[in-house]
């Protein structure tokens, strides 16, 4: 990486340190942006359009840039579907993907299945009553890490090839769409509902799953057609090799998807996996793109997903099957969380989530998508014979998790504030970052990720305003560290911009940090800032900006002093008596309020106002409701309000929920509750938690497995209002298997997870507790 090295004297007997400097050239000539090439796009009833493009997708002839969160509807509670919604809201999703599992849906052949939480309707319905928009993958092959990819086990005893042209398995899915058509009807963008989009298929000829129906020692028999199933990949990867029978398998997702069409399934765009040299729809269909940090089905390893790149040129897991400069980069399947196996309990952490989507979003992704945003329990089969996870792959056989944003039962995971901040930015700046274009630095290439000396960097640039991106962050790497006195010089076509003019900025360790430059504040530009842009509101008359400091960085702002009067560079403490005010050329008042990185984790916008708070956010029409675990009183901030940055404070009688714990050995354990408090009108839900060591641990209600989890270090902590009823006459019962020494995991854990095995294998019950979640009803 290309350095100027500045030597700045000191006083006597202090230290000489070298100004790092590094530098962005804007290009000549702007990026050509085409469509004619795309056979995409829709009208809802109120004649607003959604359109694609070669570089980002328009709503309502505005740029925009989606944020998408998977949720899988058959993997939650029907009765609490609602509260999630909002949660993922709350969160900055905008759209909402959710697999239309096969195998949930026609169990038995010919008797399809859309009651209780596998009503898809009911769930699409209650998006577009939140303003939430859908695509849906209807496979028919998933994957989703479920039970022979949701191919339904009777499926396995035809004589046909799945995943391809044969007319027998052909005519199967045609049925198969036409029941999924029926509850979709009505839902569609082009009759104002909420599905604008859908995929077909998954990762065809890419990957596959194993089949169920195995022997223990047998190899995993993939469901692929035969002619590709050598070729099938477990888990996601780059594929230098052409699959066997290409031409077939992108005719194969040209007949799906006019399957799909014929079906009634009509909407603006439909998507279809692109990584790994999987088949795609030419011209009809966006090749979406993935990035996994901690993939379970690969050995612990640095990835390249934390460094710059262009994807308008070349995609993540490529050699791809389709040229990317042919379609907007949608990172569809960021790895955000990972699910555990029984041999690999990867631990995917909140830098390393906020710093794989700073990256992708720097390196010119105009859509991004979290597989999985919200985790969730696998439902069991018919009679509770068998379990519906992919067990041939090591999965627990109910819990699916995923160390998601939001988790199996609703709660907040460490990842989910983190990547807030930057779907907040994207909402009120979206429609600036989608047309601008990646900028890297000349000698990006030569950067590695063990590289810990030098900045990771890039900006998105157009007509001189942009961002500018920064990483220093590396899974798997434990060793970074701050990097210091740094300065970026943007070589753009009219100017030279030094970020900052005078001295260096500091970028912490493991800090991921979006700067803003040239930046149209309603008529006062700004020519820089050390702080991250956040969001924006209506404050009286003045349009009220919110940044924040990053850790560790000194916060300044340079306005161009010809666009506003009197002064023009600023150097505020963060926090909220940050605020400043100034008057541009033509007489605006603007506010600019910075602050901390703490505050703005705890900060989104709700009707138009700014609520900071460390409690999980519902929104509502005039309000809010405010959940906190374990705390009967909670803090808030309200602004623009009469109290100002003054907190807030909502307060309900606390409850104590009365259990019992019985054990029986140091394996077993029931859990009793002598009062079922979840309908109280001040209780969310009950969490039962679990605080043990050991393997694998397993819950039971009235002798049927109901919830398993596998041991990685923190205590097993599950939501009890789906049980409510049958907890008032049962109990929940446990079992714990032992943890041992040469499990084949111990090397993912904490070291602190880690028991002494002295003694032989360890199984401990260490303690138990239920603890409510209080709900607040605040209005804005």
């Amino acid at each position: 990486m290309k350095q100027i090295f500045v030597i700045a004297a000191l006083a006597v007997g202090t230290s000489v340190q070298a100004q790092q400097v590094y530098q962005l050239n804007e290009p000549a000539q702007p990026k050509a942006i085409r469509s004619n090439h795309l056979r995409m796009g829709g009208v809802n009833p109120q004649g607003e359009r959604i359109d694609v493009n070669s570089f980002y997708m328009e709503m309502a002839g505005r740029p925009v840039i989606p944020v998408m969160g998977e949720f899988h509807y058959s993997r939650y509670p029907a009765e609490q579907w609602e509260e999630e919604i909002l949660k993922m809201k709350a969160g900055g999703v905008t759209v909402i993907p959710t697999y239309v599992f096969w195998s949930l849906h026609e169990e038995v052949e010919g008797q399809f299945r859309w009651d209780g939480q596998r009503n898809l309707r009911r769930f699409i319905e209650l998006c577009k009553k939140h303003d939430m928009q859908v695509i849906v993958r209807i496979g028919p092959f998933c994957h989703g890490e479920i039970r022979s990819g949701g191919f339904p086990d009777w499926l396995f005893a035809k004589p046909l090839e799945v995943r391809s042209n044969d007319p027998e398995y052909l005519k199967i899915v045609k049925r198969l769409y036409t029941e999924i058509g029926k509850q979709l009807q009505g839902l569609y963008y082009k009759d104002g509902g909420p599905i604008i989009g859908c995929q077909v298929e998954n990762e065809m000829q890419h990957s596959a799953a194993p089949w169920a129906i195995t022997y223990a020692g047998e190899p995993k028999d993939n469901t692929a057609a035969s002619y590709n199933a050598g070729e099938a990949m477990i888990g996601v990867g780059n594929q230098a090799r052409k699959a066997t029978g290409a031409e077939m398998g992108n005719l194969h997702m040209q007949l799906l998807k006019k399957m799909a069409v014929e079906a009634g399934i009509d909407v603006p765009f439909y998507t279809a996996t692109g990584w790994g040299n999987a088949a795609v729809i030419e011209g009809e269909a966006i090749p979406v793109t993935a990035a996994y940090t901690y993939p379970f089905w690969a050995k612990p390893h640095m990835s390249k997903f934390l460094m710059f790149k262009d994807l308008t040129k070349e995609a993540d897991y490529a050699p791809t099957r389709y040229n990317p400069a042919d379609y907007p980069s949608f990172c569809a399947e960021m790895g955000a969380g990972i699910q555990m196996i029984y041999g690999a309990r990867p631990i995917v952490t909140a830098q390393a989530a906020e710093g794989l989507m700073v990256r992708t979003l720097g390196s010119g992704s105009n859509g991004i998508g979290y597989y999985m945003y919200h985790g969730g329990s696998t439902p069991k089969q018919i009679g509770g014979v068998g379990s519906f996870q992919d067990e041939p792959m090591g999965m627990p056989k109910v819990s699916y998790d995923f160390q998601a944003p939001i988790g199996e039962f609703g709660l907040e995971g460490k990842m989910y504030r983190n990547l807030r901040l930057l779907h907040t930015f994207l909402a009120d700046f979206g429609h600036l970052l989608a047309p601008m274009e990646p900028v890297l630095p000349a000698d990006w290439q030569q950067m590695t990720p063990d590289n810990r000396d030098h900045l990771r960097y890039a900006a998105r640039i157009k007509d001189g305003s942009g961002f500018l991106f920064m990483v220093n962050f590396q899974d798997h790497d434990t060793l970074r560290h701050d990097q210091t006195n740094l300065q970026v010089r943007l070589n753009m076509k009219h100017e030279t911009l030094n970020i900052p003019t005078q001295g260096g900025f500091t970028l912490g360790k493991d800090q991921s940090v979006i700067l803003p430059f040239n930046l149209d504040m309603d008529g006062a530009l700004l020519k820089y800032a050390t702080a991250q842009l956040l969001t924006k509101l209506k404050d009286g008359d003045a349009e009220h900006y919110f940044f924040f400091s990053p850790d560790g960085m000194a916060t300044e702002y340079l306005f161009d002093a010809t666009t506003v009067k009197g002064k023009h560079f600023f150097k505020p403490v963060a926090g909220f008596k940050s605020t400043f005010a100034l008057k541009t050329a033509s007489g605006r008042t603007i506010k600019v309020t910075t602050l901390t990185r703490q505050q703005a984790l705890n900060a989104l916008k709700v009707n138009g106002r700014l609520l900071i708070t460390d409690a999980t956010v519902l929104p509502a029409a005039n309000g809010a409701t405010l959940l906190s675990l374990g705390n009967h009183q909670v803090n808030y901030v309200v602004y623009p309000s009469r109290q100002g940055f003054k907190a807030q404070t909502a307060s309900v009688a606390p409850v104590t929920p009365q259990f019992e714990v019985k054990k029986a050995g140091p394996r077993r354990m029931s859990v009793k509750l002598s009062t079922v408090n979840c309908q109280l009108s001040t209780i969310q839900e009950l969490f039962l938690r679990v605080n043990y060591v050991g393997d694998v641990a397993m819950a039971f209600m009235k002798g049927q497995l109901v919830q398993d989890e596998f041991y990685h270090g923190e205590p097993w902590t599950i939501g009890l209002k789906r049980y409510a009823n049958d907890l008032k006459t049962d109990p929940l019962t446990f079992y714990f298997r032992p943890l041992r020494k040469n499990a084949p995991f111990l090397g993912d854990l904490p070291k602190q997870a880690v028991p002494d095995f002295a003694n032989g294998p360890v199984v401990e019950i260490k303690n138990v507790e239920v603890i409510p979640e209080y709900k607040f009803n605040i209005k804005l």
